[in-house]
């Protein structure tokens, strides 16, 4: 099973700045002296003065973190506030929900499905083992996905975002492709081995829990991404090593 979250940057709100803005008089990048704070009425100096975001559109593409650069202002579902954020992924067998690799990558739509190949890429060359089955939830509904899943002799369990198109009506052989296989995905559906792996994959989103309530990682403690990696790695570890006492036999 596999899935991901997203992890909130180190960066706060203030560091999302226009990639052609001049550095701020006083920061870093121009070698003067802080600027004094603006003062209230009452002679208060704040050290962290607000910043008004109203009206200003802010993307990726036109801004981006002076203080974390490799974050992105992502949000995971409607309705949910956008934050500068990395993404982590898990995958884990499912007969004991133990984590076989993690990584961390930019948020973005695609990232889960190009982190999920490449974890599976990494089990078989490094550990020269490769799923039947790859269950995840509906943000993986994509027929190219499906398609490099097959091609790997692995068979995807992924709920349908919609009902899948009817191939005849499609002209281009590469939608067709990705088309004809939603339909098998829409196939599997009504089977036994896709009920049990959807079931199972409540088993990753435990792991998630774990990382995000007893290991912190809900966001990123330090700036770059490289570290993120290290510190998801080492904090699946010790996930693998609470559940692995709990699976041990008592006696």
């Amino acid at each position: 099973s596999v899935d991901g979250t997203l992890i909130e940057s180190f960066a706060s709100a203030k560091s999302f700045r226009p990639i052609d803005a001049p550095p701020a008089e006083g920061s870093p990048g121009d070698g003067g002296p802080p600027p004094a704070p603006p003062a209230d009425g009452n002679g208060f100096k704040p050290s962290n003065p607000e910043v008004d975001f109203h009206g200003e559109r802010r993307t990726n593409a036109t801004h981006a973190s002076r203080t974390d650069p490799e974050a992105k202002l992502y949000r995971k579902g409607l309705g949910k506030e956008a934050k500068l954020s990395h993404m982590g992924h898990a995958l884990s067998e499912n007969r004991h929900g133990l984590v076989l690799g993690v990584t961390a990558t930019e948020a973005s739509g695609t990232a889960e499905r190009t982190a999920t190949l490449e974890m599976i890429d990494a089990l078989e060359s490094k550990h020269r083992r490769k799923p039947k089955t790859l269950g995840a939830d509906k943000g993986y509904d994509s027929g190219e996905f499906f398609l490099d899943l097959e091609r790997r002799s692995i068979e995807p369990h992924v709920p349908l975002v919609k009902a899948p198109r009817d191939p005849e009506g499609v002209a281009y052989r590469k939608q067709k492709a990705g088309v004809e296989a939603r339909q098998r995905m829409k196939a599997r559906a009504g089977g036994d081995g896709y009920r049990l792996s959807q079931k199972c994959r409540k088993k990753v989103e435990e792991v998630f829990g774990w990382l995000k309530g007893v290991a912190g990682m809900g966001r990123s403690r330090l700036v770059g991404r490289w570290k993120l990696q290290q510190t998801l790695e080492l904090a699946a570890a010790a996930y693998n090593l609470v559940r692995l006492r709990k699976l041990a036999p008592a006696g």
